[in-house]
């Protein structure tokens, strides 16, 4: 028998079976991925299924409710706007968090780094807008804004290589490391605004700077008094950024890596150390941006006693509920703003309307019945629906592959 005789039966049932093979992979792919889509969709309606129910306890329509929420946030289109302000910063700090708890860091620093970048962005303002200009540079409206820009997100990042430092070479766990700086960054910018404090207005009981000059000021729209172009700008920017570094680039393979399993990474030739400083600085350097808004927003223009308004924190709850996901993280970031922004206007409405005799605590039980339902989801998910493997388990999937 010759040898095109032999090979020929042989080769042709191989590629069928090799398409069997890979059919199957990507079927149990989008098994895998269906789960992990409708775990938020079921949690968020099991928190409004037990939500109807507190209300109705309560006495109150569940309606009422809805109508503070709806007013607070989408009523009109400066309400919308406002709503997307508010947002914008959440959402660069949570972009840059994708990068860290992708790498198995968690960044619980990231409070404080806002706090830093506010307070670079205020030394700008100070250094080039208010009496001389540094070295007598005259920069302009738009030279200012960029230099406080860089300074925050310099400050945000060193602050957040601090992190990074103390973990690689000495040994501080970044969640003890994090939550340290937090302390001495938001007592740092306690003692520059209070207390007659070097940066508090002379004669000022407030815990606060001066409003910043208007040529250090925010551009906003005009019918607009909150929302800023520079920073759609800068939140476009920060998304694509993220985006390509995750999906696109080997760096971005590395910290997935890093976070499966650092040395086992490391056995295979990532840089881990470094890996881990620069992922923290570029987080930081977000975070920095994101405080920088935070005091520049045309209807701040001011350092005060808490700048990151609790951003920080509300960032790392959307990276985890977006499972660290960069195309999740917009919508999540979203929802938790509107939420956030929100449960304001529900609180007031609690507490003046008569009829409803609420506690405007009530509010803050509501939104973290919606973040635990949301969290015992992807806990059942894990726990009843866990991802499979992509790899062949079977005789006929061994004798495809060869």
């Amino acid at each position: 028998m010759s040898t095109t005789e032999q090979s020929s039966p042989a080769s042709h049932p191989a590629k069928p079976a090799m398409n069997g093979a890979q059919g199957r992979m990507l079927w149990r792919s989008f098994l895998d991925l269906l789960p992990a889509m409708l775990a938020p969709f079921f949690g968020i309606a099991a928190a409004l299924g037990i939500i109807f129910g507190i209300l109705a306890w309560q006495g109150a329509d569940p309606q009422i409710a809805w109508d503070y929420l709806y007013q607070g946030t989408l009523a009109d289109a400066a309400k919308r706007a406002d709503l997307v302000a508010y947002w914008m910063p959440l959402a660069i700090t949570s972009f840059g968090l994708v990068l860290t708890y992708t790498a198995g860091l968690w960044n619980i620093g990231v409070e404080g780094q806002i706090v830093m970048g506010a307070i670079g962005a205020t030394w700008g303002v100070r250094l080039f807008a208010e009496g001389e200009p540094l070295l007598g540079l005259n920069l302009g409206h738009t030279g200012i804004l960029f230099m406080c820009f860089v300074l925050a997100a310099a400050s945000g990042a060193l602050w957040a290589a601090l992190v990074g430092f103390l973990k690689t070479r000495g040994g501080v766990n970044e969640i003890f490391g994090g939550v340290a700086l937090n302390f001495i960054a938001q007592t740092f910018n306690m003692y520059l605004v209070s207390n007659g404090g070097p940066w508090q207005p002379a004669g000022s009981r407030a815990t606060e700077t001066a409003r910043f000059p208007e040529i250090a000021r925010l551009d906003a729209f005009a019918e607009y008094r909150r929302l800023s172009p520079a920073t759609i700008y800068i939140t476009v920017g920060a998304m694509v950024l993220v985006f390509l570094i995750m999906y696109v680039s080997r760096w971005g393979l590395q910290l997935r890596a890093m976070g499966k399993n650092q040395r086992s990474a490391f056995l295979l030739g990532v840089r881990t150390e470094r890996n881990i400083v620069l992922s923290l600085a570029i987080c930081g350097a977000l975070a920095g941006i994101g405080g920088a808004y935070r005091v520049m927003t045309p209807d701040v223009s001011k350092l005060t006693a808490t700048p990151s308004g609790g951003v920080g924190f509300l960032a790392i709850l959307v990276v985890l509920l977006a499972s660290m996901s960069a195309v999740l993280v917009p919508f999540v970031s979203f929802v938790f703003a509107m939420l956030s922004k929100g449960g304001q206007r529900i609180e007031s409405g609690f507490q003046w309307d008569h009829d409803l005799l609420l506690d405007r605590s009530l509010v803050r039980v509501l939104q973290s019945t919606i973040v635990l339902m949301v969290v015992l989801a992807f806990g059942v998910r894990n726990r009843f629906f866990p991802p499979h493997r992509a790899q062949p388990d079977t005789d006929e999937d061994e004798v495809a592959r060869t």
